[in-house]
């Protein structure tokens, strides 16, 4: 009796041996096959933090996946974007400029996203602006990035001493001869100052393009684009505009400086914090309109995209597909805010009424979005903008012929469609 005892002991202490073994060895293979995603984001440390909640959403839907999310300098970005799609080893998830899509998509270093989930596409062709779809849709119709969030240039002024917006060019120039008059500055532009993209919302409101619909060759060089950089110069030489690469609007606006100004709609969050005397004596409206009629600014901000070089597809664009969720989306610009921030869904351009914004800057906002556009979606785009900011800054600032300078740049755009 004593020994069976003894047996039954030795067996129960094997079979619990063999559990154990069993179980240790199912973890260790859990944990080998474990997914997880990597994320760069373009941004500073403030940008994880926006994406935290569709991060902390997507891991309760899919238990056991994990995240490691980075960000990544905009002036550090397409280098090492290019260097990880070159040496094959990188991130599963970026996201980036407008533009980054299309030429990061040309090396192969992105997924099709209109071949892959062509009804992610289309929920977006329906939800999203309308303007960044066009920008970021390759001319060949593949869509190798979607829209992330999203920003626009807006016309500022101070409320005590603009009686209203100017609404045109002549009104514009006419509202800032009387500033100047009155022993002020008048205005200065922020984002995009004495380059292509300070241009763009002028090439387009005289109905002017970068290159024809179907991304067969430049149009820089037209009528329409001729009169609006002499217009756009015209800011310069005759209205004494700043020149500096990014003027201080925020000091120029508090101090009454310059009175109008023109930047992007990231400011509807921080002004109010770091220019704390103005509070309620600025407000934002449409950029003027040019001879077709029309107000169409530069929209600008980011794209999200999967990397070809990706071990879980199928998993990353699962994980694009939770960003578009309006409850999830909604939670994004409440994260947004909580940094100080303003984060508009690209996307999900309906939900952008959601954002906690004063009810005058939300219409300005919603109605300049209804009449903006992104960088142009031509292939070698990236590389030869410089060359229009050099077309643009012989203008302004050396006198050269606005119709021999854009010419000049359009050569250089047909070269690179060429190539």
């Amino acid at each position: 009796m004593q020994t069976i005892c003894r047996e039954s002991r030795g067996e129960v202490i094997i079979r619990s041996s063999l559990i154990a073994l069993a179980f240790g060895m199912i973890l260790i293979s859990a944990q080998a096959h474990a997914e997880k995603l990597t994320v760069w984001l373009v941004g500073d440390d403030k940008a994880p933090k926006v994406l935290q909640p569709a991060v902390d959403a997507f891991k309760d839907r899919n238990p056991g996946v994990e995240f490691e999310v980075r960000a990544i300098p905009w002036s550090d970005a397409m280098t090492k974007y290019s260097a990880a799609i070159a040496s094959k080893s990188g991130p599963d998830i970026i996201t980036g400029g407008l533009s980054y899509g299309i030429e990061l998509g040309a090396k192969g270093g992105l997924v099709d996203l209109a071949q892959k989930a062509p009804d992610l596409v289309a929920f977006l062709d329906k939800k999203a602006n309308k303007g960044i779809m066009r920008s970021i849709r390759n001319s060949n119709g593949a869509m190798y990035a979607l829209p992330y969030d999203i920003s626009v240039q807006l016309q500022l002024y101070r409320t005590d001493m603009v009686a209203k917006p100017p609404a045109t060019w002549d009104e514009f120039t006419a509202a800032v001869a009387r500033q100047r008059a009155a022993g002020n500055k008048g205005w200065a532009q922020q984002w995009g100052n004495m380059g292509w993209m300070g241009f763009f919302p002028y090439l387009l409101q005289a109905g002017g393009s970068f290159y024809d619909a179907q991304c067969t060759k430049a149009t820089l060089a037209s009528p329409e684009a001729v009169k609006a950089l002499r217009y756009y110069a015209s800011l310069y030489t005759d209205l004494k505009a700043p020149s500096d690469t990014w003027p201080d609007v925020e000091t120029g606006l508090e101090s009454g400086t310059y009175p109008l100004a023109q930047t992007g709609s990231w400011v509807f969050t921080s002004l109010d914090v770091s220019r704390k005397k103005i509070v309620g004596k600025w407000s934002v409206a449409k950029l003027p309109a040019g001879p077709t009629g029309k107000s169409t600014a530069f929209l600008g901000g980011t794209v999200i995209g999967v990397t070809s070089l990706s071990t879980h597809p199928d998993l990353a664009i699962g994980f694009l597909r939770t960003l578009y969720d309006s409850a999830i989306a909604k939670q994004m610009i409440d994260a947004s805010f909580n940094q100080k921030l303003l984060w508009l869904p690209g996307g999900r351009e309906d939900l952008i009424e959601y954002a906690n914004l004063p009810a005058d800057r939300k219409r300005a906002l919603l109605a300049q979005l209804k009449d903006a556009e992104g960088p142009p979606n031509c292939k070698g785009w990236e590389a030869v903008d410089p060359a229009v900011t050099r077309a643009i800054q012989q203008v302004v600032l050396g006198g050269a012929d606005p119709e021999e300078a854009l010419a000049a740049a359009a050569e250089k755009m047909n070269r690179a469609l060429a190539k």
